[in-house]
Protein backbone atom coordinates (compact mmCIF):
# COMPACT_ATOMS: atom_id res chain seq x y z
CA UNK A 1 0.00 0.00 0.00
CA UNK A 2 1.21 3.46 -1.08
CA UNK A 3 2.15 5.87 1.75
CA UNK A 4 -0.98 8.33 2.09
CA UNK A 5 -0.85 12.21 3.11
CA UNK A 6 -4.20 12.11 4.76
CA UNK A 7 -6.13 10.15 7.38
CA UNK A 8 -9.47 9.57 5.03
CA UNK A 9 -7.72 8.80 2.03
CA UNK A 10 -5.80 5.81 3.95
CA UNK A 11 -9.58 4.69 5.68
CA UNK A 12 -10.53 4.74 2.01
CA UNK A 13 -7.83 2.20 0.46
CA UNK A 14 -7.86 -0.11 3.61
CA UNK A 15 -12.08 -0.05 2.90
CA UNK A 16 -11.96 -0.72 -0.72
CA UNK A 17 -9.21 -3.20 0.03
CA UNK A 18 -11.15 -5.11 2.28
CA UNK A 19 -8.09 -6.14 4.38
CA UNK A 20 -9.49 -7.58 7.59
CA UNK A 21 -7.85 -10.49 10.18
CA UNK A 22 -9.05 -13.01 12.03
CA UNK A 23 -6.87 -15.18 13.79
CA UNK A 24 -8.04 -17.80 16.55
CA UNK A 25 -5.09 -19.01 19.18
CA UNK A 26 -4.10 -22.06 17.04
CA UNK A 27 -3.29 -19.71 14.28
CA UNK A 28 -1.61 -17.72 16.14
CA UNK A 29 0.30 -20.22 17.67
CA UNK A 30 0.93 -21.51 13.74
CA UNK A 31 2.36 -18.48 12.93
CA UNK A 32 4.55 -18.40 16.10
CA UNK A 33 6.34 -21.51 15.51
CA UNK A 34 7.29 -20.79 11.63
CA UNK A 35 8.59 -17.55 13.37
CA UNK A 36 10.41 -19.55 15.67
CA UNK A 37 11.54 -21.94 13.21
CA UNK A 38 13.08 -19.18 10.57
CA UNK A 39 14.91 -17.89 13.60
CA UNK A 40 16.58 -21.26 14.87
CA UNK A 41 17.33 -22.55 11.13
CA UNK A 42 17.55 -18.89 9.48
CA UNK A 43 15.63 -19.76 6.78
CA UNK A 44 13.30 -17.60 5.66
CA UNK A 45 11.20 -19.66 3.20
CA UNK A 46 9.20 -22.90 3.93
CA UNK A 47 7.96 -25.64 1.19
CA UNK A 48 4.46 -26.73 1.32
CA UNK A 49 5.61 -29.77 3.32
CA UNK A 50 7.56 -28.06 6.21
CA UNK A 51 3.83 -25.95 6.64
CA UNK A 52 2.07 -28.89 6.78
CA UNK A 53 4.75 -30.78 9.71
CA UNK A 54 4.39 -27.65 11.88
CA UNK A 55 0.71 -27.54 11.61
CA UNK A 56 1.00 -31.55 12.27
CA UNK A 57 2.93 -30.39 16.02
CA UNK A 58 -0.14 -27.37 16.62
CA UNK A 59 -3.07 -29.66 15.45
CA UNK A 60 -2.10 -32.51 17.83
CA UNK A 61 -2.91 -30.13 20.90
CA UNK A 62 -7.06 -29.82 19.74
CA UNK A 63 -8.99 -32.28 21.56
CA UNK A 64 -11.49 -32.57 18.47
CA UNK A 65 -8.29 -32.40 15.68
CA UNK A 66 -8.65 -35.62 12.72
CA UNK A 67 -5.90 -37.27 11.24
CA UNK A 68 -7.82 -37.69 7.93
CA UNK A 69 -8.85 -34.24 7.51
CA UNK A 70 -5.53 -32.72 8.97
CA UNK A 71 -4.07 -31.67 5.48
CA UNK A 72 -7.37 -30.37 4.22
CA UNK A 73 -7.53 -28.26 7.35
CA UNK A 74 -3.81 -27.20 6.68
CA UNK A 75 -4.33 -26.18 3.03
CA UNK A 76 -7.75 -24.10 4.34
CA UNK A 77 -5.12 -22.23 6.84
CA UNK A 78 -2.50 -21.59 4.60
CA UNK A 79 -5.22 -20.02 1.93
CA UNK A 80 -6.81 -18.11 4.86
CA UNK A 81 -3.20 -16.30 5.75
CA UNK A 82 -2.03 -15.76 1.94
CA UNK A 83 -5.71 -13.98 1.97
CA UNK A 84 -4.86 -11.92 4.97
CA UNK A 85 -1.46 -10.99 3.74
CA UNK A 86 0.23 -13.24 6.77
CA UNK A 87 1.98 -15.05 4.35
CA UNK A 88 3.77 -14.64 0.97
CA UNK A 89 3.73 -17.59 -1.54
CA UNK A 90 6.53 -17.24 -4.25
CA UNK A 91 5.84 -19.52 -7.17
CA UNK A 92 8.14 -22.00 -8.40
CA UNK A 93 8.99 -22.96 -11.77
CA UNK A 94 9.97 -26.31 -13.68
CA UNK A 95 10.94 -28.40 -10.64
CA UNK A 96 11.20 -25.85 -8.18
CA UNK A 97 8.22 -25.88 -5.73
CA UNK A 98 6.08 -22.90 -4.16
CA UNK A 99 8.09 -20.84 -1.31
CA UNK A 100 6.28 -19.55 1.07
CA UNK A 101 7.45 -16.20 3.48
CA UNK A 102 6.15 -14.91 6.69
CA UNK A 103 5.40 -11.53 5.75
CA UNK A 104 6.42 -8.15 8.15
CA UNK A 105 3.34 -7.67 9.84
CA UNK A 106 3.39 -11.59 10.53
CA UNK A 107 6.63 -11.37 12.28
CA UNK A 108 5.24 -7.74 13.96
CA UNK A 109 2.09 -10.01 15.28
CA UNK A 110 4.21 -12.59 16.71
CA UNK A 111 7.05 -10.51 17.95
CA UNK A 112 4.17 -7.98 19.66
CA UNK A 113 2.08 -10.66 20.40
CA UNK A 114 3.80 -14.11 21.84
CA UNK A 115 7.43 -12.92 22.14
CA UNK A 116 8.04 -9.53 22.90
CA UNK A 117 10.28 -6.84 22.13
CA UNK A 118 13.86 -6.57 23.84
CA UNK A 119 13.38 -3.17 25.96
CA UNK A 120 15.95 -3.46 28.30
CA UNK A 121 18.72 -1.23 29.03
CA UNK A 122 21.22 -2.74 26.83
CA UNK A 123 19.04 -3.17 23.81
CA UNK A 124 17.65 0.40 23.72
CA UNK A 125 21.10 1.83 24.59
CA UNK A 126 22.26 -0.46 21.10
CA UNK A 127 19.44 1.19 19.27
CA UNK A 128 19.93 4.97 20.26
CA UNK A 129 23.82 4.38 19.31
CA UNK A 130 22.66 3.06 16.32
CA UNK A 131 20.55 6.17 15.48
CA UNK A 132 23.32 8.88 16.90
CA UNK A 133 25.66 6.68 14.70
CA UNK A 134 23.95 7.49 11.37
CA UNK A 135 22.95 10.98 12.34
CA UNK A 136 26.58 11.65 12.50
CA UNK A 137 27.31 10.48 8.82
CA UNK A 138 24.50 12.29 7.47
CA UNK A 139 25.56 15.11 9.30
CA UNK A 140 28.86 15.13 7.55
CA UNK A 141 27.70 14.22 4.64
CA UNK A 142 25.66 17.52 4.81
CA UNK A 143 28.50 19.84 5.94
CA UNK A 144 30.40 18.07 2.50
CA UNK A 145 27.49 19.08 0.58
CA UNK A 146 26.98 17.92 -3.30
CA UNK A 147 24.29 17.77 -6.47
CA UNK A 148 20.17 16.94 -6.11
CA UNK A 149 21.27 12.96 -6.29
CA UNK A 150 23.50 13.02 -3.72
CA UNK A 151 21.67 15.20 -0.97
CA UNK A 152 18.53 12.53 -1.55
CA UNK A 153 20.79 9.26 -1.12
CA UNK A 154 22.92 10.19 1.76
CA UNK A 155 20.64 12.82 3.24
CA UNK A 156 17.16 12.92 2.93
CA UNK A 157 16.28 9.23 2.04
CA UNK A 158 18.55 8.33 5.75
CA UNK A 159 16.81 10.51 7.40
CA UNK A 160 13.52 9.48 6.20
CA UNK A 161 13.84 5.61 5.62
CA UNK A 162 16.88 4.23 7.90
CA UNK A 163 16.55 6.82 11.31
CA UNK A 164 13.18 6.85 11.29
CA UNK A 165 12.42 3.26 11.24
CA UNK A 166 15.05 3.03 13.97
CA UNK A 167 13.08 5.76 16.77
CA UNK A 168 10.35 3.57 15.74
CA UNK A 169 11.54 0.27 16.94
CA UNK A 170 12.68 2.66 20.11
CA UNK A 171 8.64 3.04 20.22
CA UNK A 172 8.14 -0.64 19.87
CA UNK A 173 10.24 -1.10 23.11
CA UNK A 174 8.47 1.60 25.08
CA UNK A 175 5.32 0.21 24.40
CA UNK A 176 6.84 -3.28 25.29
CA UNK A 177 7.67 -1.16 28.76
CA UNK A 178 4.02 0.12 28.81
CA UNK A 179 2.77 -3.83 28.88
CA UNK A 180 5.57 -4.82 31.30
CA UNK A 181 4.44 -2.32 34.17
CA UNK A 182 0.84 -3.37 33.26
CA UNK A 183 1.95 -6.94 33.81
CA UNK A 184 3.81 -6.17 37.02
CA UNK A 185 0.97 -4.01 38.36
CA UNK A 186 -1.49 -7.04 38.24
CA UNK A 187 1.41 -9.30 40.13
CA UNK A 188 1.11 -7.13 42.33
CA UNK A 189 -2.54 -7.19 43.06
CA UNK A 190 -2.55 -10.59 42.66
CA UNK A 191 0.29 -11.51 45.10
CA UNK A 192 -1.19 -9.20 47.94
CA UNK A 193 -5.07 -10.88 47.92
CA UNK A 194 -4.02 -14.32 47.51
CA UNK A 195 -1.21 -14.53 50.55
CA UNK A 196 0.08 -10.97 51.49
CA UNK A 197 2.10 -11.94 55.04
CA UNK A 198 4.27 -14.06 52.55
CA UNK A 199 3.91 -12.16 49.46
CA UNK A 200 5.30 -8.01 51.35
CA UNK A 201 8.85 -8.84 50.90
CA UNK A 202 8.07 -9.79 46.82
CA UNK A 203 5.89 -7.06 46.22
CA UNK A 204 8.48 -4.28 47.97
CA UNK A 205 11.45 -5.92 45.97
CA UNK A 206 9.09 -5.92 42.71
CA UNK A 207 8.35 -2.37 43.30
CA UNK A 208 11.73 -1.23 43.73
CA UNK A 209 13.46 -3.23 40.94
CA UNK A 210 10.71 -2.03 38.55
CA UNK A 211 11.43 1.59 39.54
CA UNK A 212 14.80 2.03 39.61
CA UNK A 213 14.61 0.02 35.92
CA UNK A 214 12.40 2.87 35.04
CA UNK A 215 14.16 5.21 36.20
CA UNK A 216 17.76 3.83 34.65
CA UNK A 217 15.85 4.14 30.92
CA UNK A 218 14.67 7.75 31.57
CA UNK A 219 17.81 8.69 32.16
CA UNK A 220 19.12 6.41 29.12
CA UNK A 221 16.59 8.01 27.34
CA UNK A 222 17.20 11.88 27.70
CA UNK A 223 20.86 11.87 27.39
CA UNK A 224 20.29 9.68 23.90
CA UNK A 225 17.41 12.07 22.65
CA UNK A 226 20.00 15.12 23.99
CA UNK A 227 22.70 13.45 21.92
CA UNK A 228 20.57 12.79 18.45
CA UNK A 229 18.66 16.08 19.27
CA UNK A 230 22.23 17.87 18.91
CA UNK A 231 22.71 16.26 15.56
CA UNK A 232 19.57 16.96 14.00
CA UNK A 233 19.97 20.38 14.72
CA UNK A 234 23.73 20.65 13.18
CA UNK A 235 22.04 18.77 10.29
CA UNK A 236 19.10 21.45 9.78
CA UNK A 237 21.42 24.56 10.06
CA UNK A 238 22.92 23.13 6.91
CA UNK A 239 20.12 21.77 5.08
CA UNK A 240 18.86 25.20 5.69
CA UNK A 241 21.56 27.34 4.00
CA UNK A 242 21.64 24.80 1.13
CA UNK A 243 17.75 25.07 0.61
CA UNK A 244 16.92 21.74 1.40
CA UNK A 245 13.17 21.59 2.36
CA UNK A 246 12.38 17.68 2.26
CA UNK A 247 15.73 17.39 4.60
CA UNK A 248 13.98 19.96 7.07
CA UNK A 249 10.70 18.19 7.12
CA UNK A 250 12.23 14.63 8.05
CA UNK A 251 13.98 16.83 10.87
CA UNK A 252 11.04 18.13 11.97
CA UNK A 253 9.21 14.60 12.21
CA UNK A 254 12.29 13.36 13.83
CA UNK A 255 12.57 15.58 16.54
CA UNK A 256 8.55 15.23 17.50
CA UNK A 257 9.40 11.59 17.80
CA UNK A 258 12.10 12.06 20.08
CA UNK A 259 9.68 14.81 22.10
CA UNK A 260 7.63 12.24 22.26
CA UNK A 261 10.39 10.08 23.84
CA UNK A 262 11.28 11.95 26.32
CA UNK A 263 7.57 13.16 27.07
CA UNK A 264 6.98 8.97 27.47
CA UNK A 265 9.80 8.42 29.74
CA UNK A 266 8.54 11.21 32.54
CA UNK A 267 5.14 10.49 32.26
CA UNK A 268 5.42 6.62 32.27
CA UNK A 269 7.96 7.23 35.46
CA UNK A 270 5.26 9.62 37.30
CA UNK A 271 2.50 7.27 36.72
CA UNK A 272 4.91 4.52 38.22
CA UNK A 273 6.14 6.08 41.51
CA UNK A 274 2.56 6.83 42.19
CA UNK A 275 1.34 3.55 42.27
CA UNK A 276 4.33 2.54 43.87
CA UNK A 277 3.75 5.30 46.98
CA UNK A 278 -0.14 3.67 46.81
CA UNK A 279 1.40 0.63 47.11
CA UNK A 280 3.68 1.13 50.07
CA UNK A 281 0.99 3.06 51.84
CA UNK A 282 -1.49 -0.41 51.44
CA UNK A 283 1.14 -1.66 53.17
CA UNK A 284 1.83 0.13 55.68
CA UNK A 285 -1.84 1.28 56.59
CA UNK A 286 -3.24 -2.44 56.07
CA UNK A 287 -0.82 -5.22 56.23
CA UNK A 288 2.04 -3.93 58.86
CA UNK A 289 -0.90 -3.20 61.07
CA UNK A 290 -0.46 -6.75 62.22
CA UNK A 291 0.99 -6.32 65.66
CA UNK A 292 2.19 -10.69 66.15
CA UNK A 293 3.59 -10.13 62.43
CA UNK A 294 5.83 -6.85 63.58
CA UNK A 295 6.57 -8.24 67.10
CA UNK A 296 8.41 -10.99 65.53
CA UNK A 297 9.88 -8.99 62.91
CA UNK A 298 11.18 -7.02 65.52
CA UNK A 299 12.60 -9.79 67.83
CA UNK A 300 14.47 -11.67 65.19
CA UNK A 301 16.18 -8.47 63.96
CA UNK A 302 17.30 -7.87 67.79
CA UNK A 303 18.32 -11.69 67.99
CA UNK A 304 20.76 -11.16 64.60
CA UNK A 305 22.21 -7.97 66.04
CA UNK A 306 22.45 -9.29 69.61
CA UNK A 307 26.32 -9.52 69.45
CA UNK A 308 26.54 -5.65 68.07
CA UNK A 309 23.15 -4.54 70.61
CA UNK A 310 23.30 -6.90 73.45
CA UNK A 311 19.57 -6.22 75.50
CA UNK A 312 17.94 -8.35 78.19
CA UNK A 313 13.51 -8.95 78.99
CA UNK A 314 12.25 -8.32 82.24
CA UNK A 315 8.86 -10.07 83.08
CA UNK A 316 6.88 -9.04 85.99
CA UNK A 317 3.84 -11.06 87.72
CA UNK A 318 0.42 -9.52 85.95
CA UNK A 319 -1.87 -8.67 89.03
CA UNK A 320 -4.99 -11.03 88.83
CA UNK A 321 -7.72 -9.23 87.76
CA UNK A 322 -11.18 -9.22 89.59
CA UNK A 323 -13.80 -11.47 87.76
CA UNK A 324 -16.43 -8.99 85.49
CA UNK A 325 -19.41 -9.72 85.71
CA UNK A 326 -21.92 -9.76 82.93
CA UNK A 327 -24.21 -6.74 82.22
CA UNK A 328 -27.40 -8.37 81.83
CA UNK A 329 -30.03 -5.56 81.11
CA UNK A 330 -33.00 -5.48 83.39
CA UNK A 331 -35.99 -7.14 82.81
CA UNK A 332 -38.93 -5.36 81.07
CA UNK A 333 -40.90 -3.41 84.04
CA UNK A 334 -44.75 -3.31 83.35
CA UNK A 335 -46.23 -0.39 84.27
CA UNK A 336 -49.17 -0.58 86.65
CA UNK A 337 -51.42 1.80 87.17
CA UNK A 338 -52.75 1.80 90.95
CA UNK A 339 -56.36 2.62 91.68
CA UNK A 340 -57.42 4.74 94.20
CA UNK A 341 -60.70 3.62 95.74
CA UNK A 342 -61.52 6.43 98.35
CA UNK A 343 -60.18 9.48 99.77
CA UNK A 344 -58.92 7.46 102.89
CA UNK A 345 -56.67 5.33 100.97
CA UNK A 346 -54.62 8.76 100.68
CA UNK A 347 -51.54 8.92 102.78
CA UNK A 348 -50.74 12.36 103.80
CA UNK A 349 -46.98 13.44 105.67
CA UNK A 350 -47.72 12.53 109.27
CA UNK A 351 -48.88 8.97 107.57
CA UNK A 352 -45.74 9.18 106.10
CA UNK A 353 -43.86 9.84 109.46
CA UNK A 354 -45.91 7.32 111.10
CA UNK A 355 -45.20 4.63 108.89
CA UNK A 356 -41.15 5.58 108.86
CA UNK A 357 -41.09 5.12 112.63
CA UNK A 358 -42.85 1.58 112.64
CA UNK A 359 -40.51 0.20 109.59
CA UNK A 360 -37.89 1.28 111.55
CA UNK A 361 -38.93 -0.08 114.89
CA UNK A 362 -39.91 -3.24 112.72
CA UNK A 363 -36.50 -4.08 111.68
CA UNK A 364 -34.81 -3.47 115.04
CA UNK A 365 -36.81 -5.72 116.74
CA UNK A 366 -35.99 -8.17 113.53
CA UNK A 367 -32.62 -7.53 113.89
CA UNK A 368 -32.36 -8.05 117.88
CA UNK A 369 -34.18 -11.64 117.76
CA UNK A 370 -31.95 -12.86 114.30
CA UNK A 371 -29.00 -10.83 115.42
CA UNK A 372 -28.30 -9.80 111.88
CA UNK A 373 -29.92 -7.68 109.32
CA UNK A 374 -32.38 -9.50 107.42
CA UNK A 375 -32.52 -9.17 103.13
CA UNK A 376 -34.10 -7.00 101.66
CA UNK A 377 -36.43 -9.85 99.68
CA UNK A 378 -37.19 -11.68 103.27
CA UNK A 379 -38.43 -7.92 104.99
CA UNK A 380 -40.14 -7.10 102.18
CA UNK A 381 -41.72 -10.88 101.78
CA UNK A 382 -43.03 -10.31 106.06
CA UNK A 383 -43.78 -6.97 105.77
CA UNK A 384 -46.17 -7.59 102.18
CA UNK A 385 -48.92 -9.43 104.86
CA UNK A 386 -48.97 -6.62 106.80
CA UNK A 387 -49.47 -3.93 104.35
CA UNK A 388 -51.98 -3.12 101.68
CA UNK A 389 -50.54 -3.36 98.09
CA UNK A 390 -51.30 0.62 97.42
CA UNK A 391 -48.77 1.37 100.38
CA UNK A 392 -46.27 -1.54 99.51
CA UNK A 393 -44.17 1.12 97.42
CA UNK A 394 -43.33 3.34 100.58
CA UNK A 395 -42.58 0.84 102.30
CA UNK A 396 -40.24 -0.50 99.82
CA UNK A 397 -39.16 2.99 99.97
CA UNK A 398 -38.42 2.91 104.16
CA UNK A 399 -37.33 0.00 104.84
CA UNK A 400 -34.51 0.34 102.01
CA UNK A 401 -33.56 3.20 103.85
CA UNK A 402 -33.44 1.91 107.34
CA UNK A 403 -31.36 -1.59 106.36
CA UNK A 404 -28.81 1.05 104.75
CA UNK A 405 -28.54 3.01 107.87
CA UNK A 406 -27.69 -0.08 110.03
CA UNK A 407 -26.10 -2.41 107.40
CA UNK A 408 -22.99 -1.45 105.30
CA UNK A 409 -22.10 -3.77 101.72
CA UNK A 410 -20.21 -6.47 101.50
CA UNK A 411 -17.07 -6.89 99.58
CA UNK A 412 -17.32 -6.69 95.60
CA UNK A 413 -16.19 -10.27 95.44
CA UNK A 414 -18.93 -10.98 97.70
CA UNK A 415 -21.68 -9.93 96.20
CA UNK A 416 -23.73 -12.04 94.46
CA UNK A 417 -25.44 -11.61 90.67
CA UNK A 418 -28.37 -9.48 90.66
CA UNK A 419 -31.88 -11.34 91.35
CA UNK A 420 -35.41 -10.22 91.07
CA UNK A 421 -37.99 -11.80 93.84
CA UNK A 422 -41.99 -11.44 93.06
CA UNK A 423 -43.21 -10.34 96.65
CA UNK A 424 -46.67 -9.92 95.12
CA UNK A 425 -48.30 -9.76 92.23
CA UNK A 426 -46.88 -6.67 90.04
CA UNK A 427 -44.20 -6.27 92.30
CA UNK A 428 -40.80 -7.35 92.41
CA UNK A 429 -37.60 -6.63 94.77
CA UNK A 430 -33.82 -6.65 93.96
CA UNK A 431 -32.11 -9.20 95.94
CA UNK A 432 -29.85 -7.19 99.04
CA UNK A 433 -27.98 -8.40 101.85
CA UNK A 434 -26.00 -5.88 104.21
CA UNK A 435 -23.86 -6.56 106.86
CA UNK A 436 -25.12 -5.30 110.43
CA UNK A 437 -22.84 -2.20 111.73
CA UNK A 438 -24.24 -1.71 115.65
CA UNK A 439 -26.58 -3.92 117.13
CA UNK A 440 -30.33 -2.44 116.82
CA UNK A 441 -31.49 -1.48 120.44
CA UNK A 442 -34.99 -0.02 120.74
CA UNK A 443 -36.37 2.18 123.95
CA UNK A 444 -38.88 1.10 126.29
CA UNK A 445 -40.92 4.20 125.35
CA UNK A 446 -40.54 3.87 121.90
CA UNK A 447 -41.47 -0.39 122.35
CA UNK A 448 -44.49 1.25 124.18
CA UNK A 449 -45.51 3.65 121.51
CA UNK A 450 -45.44 0.57 119.31
CA UNK A 451 -47.79 -1.20 121.31
CA UNK A 452 -49.87 1.92 121.98
CA UNK A 453 -50.63 2.50 118.72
Amino acid sequence: MAETKDIPHLVSEIITAGLQLQLQPADLAFLAALHFWKDQESQPEFGEDELHVVYEVIDRTQLDSSEETRRQRCNHVIRRFLDQHLLLCLEGSGQRAHAYLLTPMAEQIVESVCSGFDASRTALSTLFMTVNSHLREIRDAAETGGNEPFWRLQVEAPLEITVRQLVTTIDHRQRQLDREAVDTRKTVVAMLKQDWQDAISRCETLLEDTQERLQDLQQLLLANCQEARRLLESIAATADSAGRNRALDAITRLEQHLDRIEHWSGERLEHWEGFHLRAHQYLRQFINMDERKALSERLLDALKRYRELPWSLNTIAAEPLPRLREIEPPPEQRVTARIILDEESVIDSDDQDSLRREISLWLDAVTASRGTLPTYEEAMSELAGRYPLHRLFSVAGWLFEAMTERGSARHHKQVPETRWHPIVEDLEVESLSLTLRQPAHTTATEEATVVGE
